[in-house]
């Protein structure tokens, strides 16, 4: 039975070669969408140099908008785009989601009406009326006629619009391998795009005034295009299409809700977590819906689109009794190889009570976004350590990138955790490789101190995640990690609102660290830093390196076994604070 069993739920989830249609539908149409924006308002930014040049590169860029087969493009992916977010909402069961994906729903049911009104005026005006598309025409329509409504209008259309792309855009593109390095200049085009074109209108409007001014026949040549009566019926067409527009949201909504209320009036079904909590939700609800109905904590990376493996729960209960995988859920399973009882939960929408268990944990570092020292900068004695993510390169092969991300956030995460639990800053996270400091507020003794405790907590926590990883995507967690004292220039960066030092202790600290590689240790830490902390040099793999642009040589001591590294945390030494006797058991401090 087990066998039969298994092979069903093999051939259910083999891998489409294609994406569901509904996301290939979302995405093509959005991406058409905004390229006819991005035309737009590049056309709206040449109003910069004067409204003739911005009417002659209309030609150009919005000739292809006004083809039949330009025109059939933008208005079926307008409806197919704008049914399909009508149709995500339906399906959702609530709306207790992330705050970021409730702006973005927001901002997209915002956009209809507002385009609705400039499509009448514009397009409909020329249909029925005959009024021009010129650039002309539409500055006096906006600039002169309605400058304290109908403009503000136009700005804030154009804000919506190119937020809500630019959103879309950022998550199918975020995690691109090239992405990373394409960010600054991403952000800046799309800060630029909407200001360039803003300026652009204002600076037509002022042209336009400047040639009013000049040629008194200029602004009443306009005048004569459009009848109060024609400029009435436009309104009263704009007007009941977004009425129609709001009737058919408000159907949405009420369709939803009395769909849930009959869910709930004759059928309800149980979702059991391990801790023995429950979410009672109508049938058709997904179980990350669930979770988060019931204020469970569930990771969702990719927010419950079925792009990532992170929402994924083993069941515990009846698999006969579950739905098979749709599509999108069929893809994510194969890619990660996934066995029969694993299944994701923001697809799976049980028709029976199911038990499951959580298999990625939502724990958050609660860490410092931002400096609290001073900015004056000085220089003192600091410890500076370095920490590496082994095999990173190989993370990404056969993975999902959402899965990827979660790895690297999580230990990321964890490093940052442990080092300003004891007082240490870090200063920068490149990729895998986190540098950080600590100064012990002047006392280079507390500095080490405070160092060696982050380690040790560091290499426990890594230890932890290592055994979920290794669980979840076959990836064991292996760092690499080099510490050493020494004098630093530390201040805060002002442009930066953060805490930097600079030194070459920094320098010997990253290169002990790539040593752990070449010694096949996990850390290895200057005799220095075990010195200045007040505990004796353990009997280890003890070495003298050679590291470049450093005159003298560093005595280091590599440690293989995290064992060892808590040994020597704990060691009584034989000194105690000021070289008195005492004990020497290495505190927090």
């Amino acid at each position: 039975m087990s066998s039969v069993t298994s092979s069903a739920s093999t051939a259910q989830r083999k891998a489409s070669r294609f994406p569901p249609i509904e996301r290939t539908l979302r995405l093509s149409t959005g991406l058409l969408l905004f390229t006819f924006a991005a035309s737009h308002f590049l056309n709206h930014a040449c109003g910069i140099f004067r409204l003739p040049t911005m009417e002659a590169v209309r030609f150009v860029l919005l000739w292809p908008w006004r083809t039949l087969l330009g025109q059939t493009l933008l208005y079926g992916s307008f409806l197919i785009h704008g049914g399909l977010g009508l149709y995500a909402i339906y399906r959702r069961r609530h709306l207790r989601i992330p705050r970021g994906e409730l702006f973005q729903i927001l901002l997209g049911l915002s956009i209809p009406p507002l385009v609705i009104l400039h499509a009448v005026n514009v397009r409909l005006g020329y249909q029925l009326f005959n009024l021009p598309l010129t650039y002309p025409w539409l500055i006096y329509r906006y600039w002169e006629l309605s400058p304290f409504v109908g403009l503000p209008r136009q700005f804030l259309l154009l804000l919506v619009l190119w937020i809500h792309g630019c959103i879309g855009l950022r998550s199918w593109l975020r995690f691109r391998p090239w992405y990373p390095a394409w960010t600054p200049v991403l952000a800046a085009l799309a800060t630029l795009v909407p200001i360039l074109a803003m300026s652009g209108i204002i600076a037509a409007g002022r042209d336009f005034d400047a040639t009013a001014a000049q040629d008194a026949a200029f602004r009443g040549a306009f005048a004569r295009l459009q009848t109060p009566a024609e400029a009435a019926a436009l309104a009263k067409i704009g007007e009941t299409l977004i009425l129609i527009y709001l009737g058919l949201v408000g159907a949405v909504f009420a369709a939803r809700a009395a769909l849930d209320w009959r869910r709930r009036r004759y059928r309800a079904i149980a979702i059991t977590y391990p801790d023995g909590a429950r979410a009672v939700v109508p049938r058709g609800f997904s179980i990350l819906e669930a979770s988060r109905w019931a204020g469970t904590p569930h990771m969702s990376m990719c927010g419950g689109r079925g792009r990532c493996s992170t929402c994924r729960v083993r069941i515990r209960s009846d698999l006969a009794a579950l739905p098979s995988p749709n599509v999108a859920e069929a893809n994510t399973l194969a890619a990660i190889g996934a066995p029969a009882d694993v299944r994701l939960a923001c697809q799976l929408r049980p028709i029976e009570d199911v038990d499951v268990t959580p298999l990625l944990t939502l724990k958050r570092w609660e860490t410092r976004m931002a400096a609290s020292r001073p900015v004056a900068s000085n220089e003192h004695e600091i410890v500076a350590l370095f920490v590496d993510l082994r095999d990173s390169t190989r993370l990404a092969d056969g993975r999902l990138p959402y899965d990827a991300f979660y790895v690297i956030d999580k230990y990321v995460g964890a490093v940052c955790k442990a080092v300003e639990s004891h007082g240490g800053e870090v200063t920068s996270v490149a990729g895998d490789g986190v540098m950080c400091f600590f100064d012990g507020g002047g006392d280079p003794r507390a500095a080490a101190r405070g160092a060696m405790i982050a380690l040790r907590d560091l290499w426990i926590s890594l230890s932890e995640l290592s055994v979920e990883f290794e669980a979840a995507f076959d990836f064991p967690v292996r760092f690499g990690a080099g510490c050493h004292i020494g004098i630093a220039v530390v201040g805060g960066l002002e442009s930066r609102r953060a805490v930097q030092f600079l030194g070459e202790v920094g320098n010997i600290a990253a290169r002990l660290q790539a040593l752990t590689k070449e010694a096949g240790c996990a850390v290895i830490l200057s005799r220095a830093v075990i010195e200045r902390a007040g505990l004796p040099v353990p009997a280890l793999e003890r070495r003298s390196v050679q590291i470049r642009s450093v005159s003298q040589e560093i005595e280091t001591v590599a440690f293989r076994e995290r064992e060892d590294f808590a040994d020597l945390i704990g060691h009584e030494a034989s000194r105690g604070p000021g070289g008195a006797a005492g004990s020497g058991r290495l505190r927090q401090v």
